[in-house]
C-alpha cells in the first residue's frame, strides 16, 4: 500500500522475463539427414543465456557487467531486435536506438551524411524531424568534411562518433550501450559521458555494457551481473562492483599462483592478460605535486611514476591502474592493454 502523498512509481520501460538464449550447433546436412533417418534427438547447443529476468523503470541507468562469453551482448542484442530469445519474453515501450557494434546499420558506400538521413528514416523519424535533428548529429561528431566520404573509408574511432551521435540525437527513450566508449580518445570519450549522463537525468532509460568500472558506476543506479549466462547478482551499483571485483582479483590471483598462461586462466573483465607470478611493482612515485598524496580531490592534475621488474624477460604482461574514492567507490581504472599497447617484454625493468 502507498503512503498518502508518496510519488507513483516510473512507469516500466524494459522488461525481462526468463529469457534464454541457446544457440543451435545443427551439423552439416549429412548429419542432420542421418539424426532425421535415425530419430535420433539433436546435439545440445550452447546456451547464451538462461533465465534471465530484470525490469527497468523510465530513467533509469542500468549496468551489465561479466567477463567475456558471460552473455552480455546477447542480452542487448535480444533487447535491440538483432536477435530472437529461445524462451521468454521481452517488452521495449518507445523509441530504442542502440550501439552495439562499430558500423553496425551503416551503408558502407553511402556517405556519413546519407547514413545519417537512412538511419533516422529507419527509426521511424519524419522528414521534418530528419532535418531537426541533421545538425545536431553534425555538431556532435565532428566530422568536417568527412561526413561525404563513404563510410567504408572511417576509422573505428570515425565511425563510433557517427554512430554514438547518431543513437543520442534522434530523441530516444531507451539508449543501449555496447562497450562504444571503448573507442576513440579522451576528448570524445569525455564528450559522450556528459551527454550519457544528460540523457539519464533528462528521464532516459539506458542499458550500458562495460569492462570499466568506472563508467557501470557513473551512469548506473543498478546493476547485472551476468555469469556463463546466468545472473550472478543484480543490485545496487556500488555492491554488484565491489561483489565482482573481488571476484576478479580472486580469479586473476588464483590464476597466478598457479602460474596459468592467459590462454590456460581465460581473460580479466578488461581482456587484459592475467599475468603469471614473477612480475612485480618496485616503485611508485608521485612527479607533480598538487595534492596530498595518496589522496586527491576531484579535479587535481596529478601525475605517477611507476617502476616494475620481472625475473623473466620473456614475460609479456600489461599495467593497470585503478583510483577509489575514500568510500572504496572505482571513479578510474586503465590498462595498457586498453590503450592498445603491446605487452611489455624483453627487458627486467621498467619505468
Amino acid at each position: 500500500m502507498r503512503s498518502e502523498g508518496a510519488s507513483p512509481p516510473a512507469p516500466l520501460v524494459v522488461e525481462v522475463d526468463r529469457v534464454t538464449k541457446i544457440y543451435r550447433r545443427p551439423g552439416s546436412g549429412w548429419q542432420r539427414l542421418g539424426r532425421l533417418l535415425a530419430h535420433r534427438p539433436a546435439p545440445e547447443g550452447f546456451v547464451a543465456l538462461s533465465d534471465v529476468s530484470f525490469a527497468l523503470p523510465r530513467g533509469e541507468g542500468f549496468g551489465v557487467v561479466g567477463e567475456n562469453g558471460a552473455g552480455k551482448s546477447t542480452l542487448l542484442k535480444i533487447l535491440a531486435g538483432v536477435t530472437s530469445p529461445t524462451s521468454g519474453r521481452t517488452a521495449v515501450r518507445g523509441r530504442l536506438t542502440s550501439l552495439l557494434e562499430l558500423g553496425a546499420g551503416f551503408h558502407p558506400d553511402f556517405s556519413g551524411r546519407q547514413n545519417i538521413q537512412l538511419t533516422a528514416a529507419l527509426l521511424g523519424l519524419s522528414a521534418a524531424e530528419v532535418r531537426d535533428c541533421t545538425p545536431q548529429v553534425l555538431d556532435f561528431a565532428e566530422l568536417g568534411a568527412d561526413i561525404d566520404r563513404p563510410v567504408r573509408t572511417y576509422s573505428s574511432g570515425m565511425a563510433m562518433r557517427l554512430g554514438f551521435a547518431i543513437a543520442t540525437s534522434v530523441a530516444p527513450d531507451v539508449l543501449i550501450v555496447d562497450e562504444a566508449l571503448s573507442v576513440g580518445d579522451g576528448y570524445f570519450q569525455k564528450k559522450c559521458m556528459d551527454r550519457l549522463l544528460a540523457f539519464v537525468e533528462g528521464g532516459g532509460t539506458l542499458l550500458f555494457c562495460s569492462h570499466a568500472m568506472y563508467y557501470i558506476s557513473a551512469f548506473c543506479r543498478r546493476v547485472l551481473w551476468l555469469h556463463e549466462g546466468r545472473m550472478r547478482a543484480l543490485g545496487e551499483t556500488a555492491e554488484v562492483v565491489r561483489e565482482y571485483e573481488r571476484y576478479l582479483l580472486a580469479r586473476s590471483a588464483a590464476a597466478a599462483a598457479a602460474g596459468e598462461t592467459p590462454a590456460a586462466a581465460g581473460q580479466s573483465a578488461a581482456g587484459a592478460a592475467v599475468p603469471r607470478a614473477g612480475a612485480r611493482l618496485t616503485a611508485v612515485r608521485q612527479t607533480r605535486v598538487t595534492g596530498e598524496w595518496p589522496s586527491y580531490r576531484s579535479g587535481e592534475p596529478f601525475e605517477l611514476e611507476i617502476s616494475w621488474e620481472t625475473d623473466d624477460p620473456a614475460l609479456a604482461f600489461h599495467l593497470g591502474v585503478g583510483i577509489n574514492r575514500s568510500d572504496e567507490l572505482e571513479v578510474f581504472t586503465f590498462s595498457t592493454a586498453w590503450s592498445g599497447l603491446e605487452p611489455f617484454t624483453g627487458r627486467r625493468s621498467h619505468t
